[in-house]
């Protein structure tokens, strides 16, 4: 209970009141659900790193974050720590370790159980309205060569495995670079059905520490991928992207490119974890363990959503 204690403290929380629960589904971090004295909060434990680019980014998260909730978006409170490291973030010492936390208030719910997508397109517009903000440094895939270097370092059954993957890599990477019209947004960033919590005060968006800017375009065609199951539901869809537009938002072109924001999610985040299985990111055993199964899971879904390119293309005319 020690670090427990601690968490609570750094954030102001009060006396803890019964052993934490975990919350389940995160992979980038660790959650807890944490009852104190002072009501019931959200407690993220951040797998950070310590490097340059990673608070780069977390700064741009957290003024994204603030300014959507000052203006009143359907989010979770976040809580401020009484000595931040960075907005919203406290480091905590608990014997010879430092670990970062995140806090916001609990709110009770659960998984989707209606149609939320007029909400989705509609919250999509008015986040799309929102100062843009300064652009940041594009950061374009890793070429294959890349890839194959990573590979080669350690040769095992899951390396073979990745390496299956290498050409649907490749042809991500044509449509993922490719130019393309574009507009800037400072946004929530990863807008899926596991960050939308149905409360019986409606829906809330969730997890916003890894909001930045983005390009309207690209998040509007992944939600509309995300929220009508890879597409599979034609007028799920259809609602994700004429909510938006019926909200004062822009329909994106019919291009494969407008999809290549989802091609870029699952080879950055195909890379991230492949990195953390051979062993190059600090993480836990179980983290690392994790990691094999997440890095081929987004590969296959890269690998369909090629597949389901054109169709979804003929969707946005």
């Amino acid at each position: 209970m020690e670090w427990q204690r601690a968490v609570a403290a750094a954030f102001g929380l009060g006396d803890v009141v019964e052993p934490w629960t975990p919350v389940a589904g995160g992979r980038s971090h660790l959650m807890w659900r944490l009852r104190t004295s002072r009501g019931t909060w959200a407690v993220k434990r951040l797998n950070r790193s310590r490097e340059d680019w990673w608070m780069r980014d977390y700064l741009v998260a957290a003024e994204v974050q603030l300014a959507a909730h000052a203006r009143g978006f359907p989010m979770p409170r976040p809580v401020h720590p009484l000595e931040p490291v960075a907005p919203l973030l406290a480091d905590v010492r608990v014997g010879d370790e430092v670990e970062s936390y995140l806090v916001h208030e609990w709110h009770d719910g659960g998984p989707l159980t209606a149609d939320v997508t007029p909400w989705v397109g509609g919250t999509l517009a008015a986040l799309h309205r929102l100062p843009a903000g300064d652009a940041t440094e594009d950061r374009p895939p890793h070429p294959v060569e890349e890839w194959r270097e990573w590979l080669d370092e350690s040769p095992n059954d899951f390396t073979e495995a990745v390496r299956a993957y290498l050409p649907d890599v490749a042809e991500a990477l044509v449509i993922a670079t490719a130019p393309a019209e574009l507009t800037p947004v400072s946004t929530h960033r990863d807008v899926k059905p596991d960050n939308v919590l149905q409360t019986p005060t409606g829906p809330l968006l969730v997890d916003w520490d890894g909001a930045g800017v983005e390009h309207a375009e690209w998040e509007l065609a992944r939600a509309a991928v995300y929220f009508s199951g890879l597409g599979e539901d034609r007028a799920a869809f259809d609602r994700v992207i004429t909510s938006y537009e019926e909200a004062g938002g822009r329909r994106p072109a019919a291009s494969p490119t407008s999809f290549a924001g989802l091609l870029r999610v699952y080879l950055g985040g195909a890379a991230w974890m492949v990195w953390r299985a051979l062993g190059h990111r600090p993480v836990t055993p179980a983290e690392r363990a994790a990691s094999h199964t997440h890095a081929l899971e987004l590969l296959a879904d890269l690998r369909t959503s090629l597949t389901r390119l054109d169709d979804w293309t003929t969707r946005l005319r």
